[in-house]
């Protein structure tokens, strides 16, 4: 699976710790990992971060001028997470700026659709004067902070005051004795994330060998997005010389099936080969490369018309894949394309699938 989630009742510190090590992170009251991700409609590997703090937070030089930038100019306070309607309001100038999906509120983003708090969180406030200009919201654990949301003033959008936050965090989670401060993911071949690579000494997590290397090593490995395109693009060749047509497809929704417990039967891959895509209908056969087992599946898919409430606040129509049955799962390309013939022919005949002869 690419997406899993889990929604505990209480997420004590060691707990915390333990998902954060295993490329785990927390989204509204849940912890979830995911190996891809849909950024701005693109498709995009998910590489875990974090950054040791054990024996002193060490910023590169560029980052420490962020911080005594910070120290000089702004009103810097520690403490509880405060959720009231002025970091709501900077909330909502912030996320008019911003890039990717937002949550509408800062109680959508904090609590989703639960009613309290598992986690202990954490702020950090910036004030310019008696002005809020940036805040951040941050869990601790035992021996690890995670860094949940930096919001800043637009007016302010140059100061990298998002980063600022993200370095005093991770100070702070050294000033307390603690190991690590996790950033969250960045995006292989998308500049957003990009500024937690400024914090320094950054390790990234190997999904495929489940542990952390250092950033120098991410060319060593695979990214899922690769991984997936490769095995499906070999797929579609095979089924081309068996004489059954092909379509490599984006799914936009594979992430339902773990959020919504009502979606458990929509398709959980986000790339999809659409067999016979000229008799296009509500039913349909589809191939998904599984990456885990390193097998080809076949499925009987149905489409289904849903609704969904995007950044605007307005419901917008959407489509479905539903698996309506799982029918085989292949290690090897020639017994997957027969058979993706076979059924191809006992469904709308030989012909369809070879053409006419002659």
């Amino acid at each position: 699976m690419h997406v899993r989630v889990v929604r505990p009742d209480l997420v004590r510190p060691e707990e915390l710790d333990s998902y954060l090590a295993r490329g785990w992170f927390r989204i509204g009251q849940a912890m979830m990992t995911c190996r891809v991700v849909l950024f701005d409609g693109e498709l995009r590997p998910s590489i875990w971060t974090r950054v040791p703090v054990w024996g002193g937070f060490r910023p590169g030089k560029n980052a420490r001028k962020l911080l005594s930038r910070a120290e000089r100019r702004f009103r810097i306070e520690i403490g509880p997470m405060t959720l009231d309607d002025e970091r709501e309001a900077l909330y909502q100038r912030y996320r008019a700026n911003a890039r990717g999906e937002r949550s509408p509120t800062l109680v959508d983003f904090l609590y989703g659709d639960a009613d309290r708090n598992v986690f202990d969180t954490r702020e950090i406030a910036l004030w310019e004067g008696d002005r809020l200009v940036a805040f951040s919201w941050f869990d601790q654990g035992n021996v690890a902070v995670q860094s949940l949301i930096g919001v800043y003033d637009p007016e302010h959008g140059g100061a990298s005051l998002g980063l600022t936050t993200m370095l005093l965090e991770a100070r702070h989670a050294a000033d307390q004795g603690m190991a690590f401060h996790y950033p969250g993911y960045v995006l292989p071949g998308d500049p957003a994330m990009d500024y937690k690579l400024r914090m320094g000494g950054i390790e990234v997590f190997d999904p495929w060998q489940r542990r952390w290397r250092p950033l120098d090593e991410l060319s060593q490995v695979p990214l899922p997005t690769e991984r997936l395109e490769q095995g499906l693009v070999q797929a579609r060749s095979a089924l081309a010389t068996a004489g059954v047509p092909a379509e490599l497809r984006k799914y936009p929704w594979f992430e339902a099936p773990a959020w919504q417990p009502d979606l458990t039967a929509c398709v959980g891959e986000p790339l999809v080969l659409e067999c016979f895509p000229e008799r296009a209908g509500a039913t349909f056969l589809a191939v998904t490369h599984d990456l885990d087992r390193g097998l080809w599946v076949l499925q009987r898919c149905l489409r289904a018309r849903a609704v969904t409430r995007g950044r605007a606040d307005v419901d917008t129509p959407i489509e479905l894949w539903l698996v309506a049955e799982r029918l085989s799962a292949h290690a090897g390309l020639d017994e997957l394309a027969q058979e993706v013939r076979r059924r191809g022919s006992d469904r709308m005949g030989l012909r369809a699938v070879t053409g006419p002869k002659g």
